[in-house]
């Protein structure tokens, strides 16, 4: 618990003091699972710095990353909302801080705070328009497509800069888990890509170079 760091600017809504007390502050790995597919939810996190993902395990054990969690968002409610076991497993892309709070606590803190339970049902629909729009791309929109749309909806989510240009940071397993496809894929368009002068890469490292043709590409699978 690391209360002592926890800074009411940290918070995207207003928690009373008592409740603020009971709050746990967890620190995850890169790479460390926060819960996982099937378990039982037993509270609510709240992702304070950091980066996390959230997938599902599909057909042969193939990863697909339903979504990308990023600062001041939380991690996934529904299950909570329900009473039903996890539907998806979340893991920290990056060194992460989280805020959990138990379940009961959190049942209080809706009762109580009108702009908290507004701000879950925003955040739940863009959810499932999010699944909505994947699922209809994995049906009907070629893997370039999907790729260009991915590497400039992680661009817009988490606006990182790098010596002028627009980056995103993933590895190239992960790439293909949001994508929904496999790292060879992803490596053979990445290259495609470079060539064609709309991006770059170091390592991990994807550096944006030409933003209007990648949105070209996602335009023309539309």
């Amino acid at each position: 618990m690391l209360q002592d760091n926890l800074q009411p600017a940290d918070l995207p809504f207003q928690i009373p003091q008592p409740v603020l007390e009971k709050l746990d502050v967890l620190f995850f790995k890169k790479g460390q699972l926060i819960f996982s597919e099937g378990s039982t939810p037993l509270g609510a996190f709240l992702l304070q710095k950091g980066k996390v993902k959230i997938s599902k395990t599909a057909s042969q054990g193939k990863e697909q990353i339903m979504r990308i969690v990023s600062q001041r968002e939380f991690l996934s409610n529904s299950d909570l909302f329900t009473y039903s076991k996890y539907s998806t497993s979340a893991k920290a892309l990056e060194d992460s801080y989280l805020l959990f709070i138990s379940r009961e606590e959190f049942w209080t803190l809706l009762r109580d705070q009108n702009y908290l339970f507004e701000k879950l049902l925003h955040q739940m629909c863009v959810d499932i328009k999010q699944v909505e729009r994947k699922i209809a791309d994995l049906a009907y929109k070629p893997v370039r497509g999907r790729l260009a749309e991915a590497i400039l909806d992680l661009d817009k989510k988490f606006n990182t800069l790098n010596n002028g240009y627009h980056s995103v940071l993933i590895t190239r397993a992960d790439l293909a888990g949001y994508v929904g496809t496999v790292k060879e894929t992803v490596n053979r368009l990445l290259s495609e890509f470079r060539k064609e002068h709309l991006i770059s890469t170091t390592g991990t490292k994807i550096n944006l170079i030409d933003l209007e043709g990648l949105n070209k590409i996602c335009k023309m699978y539309n």
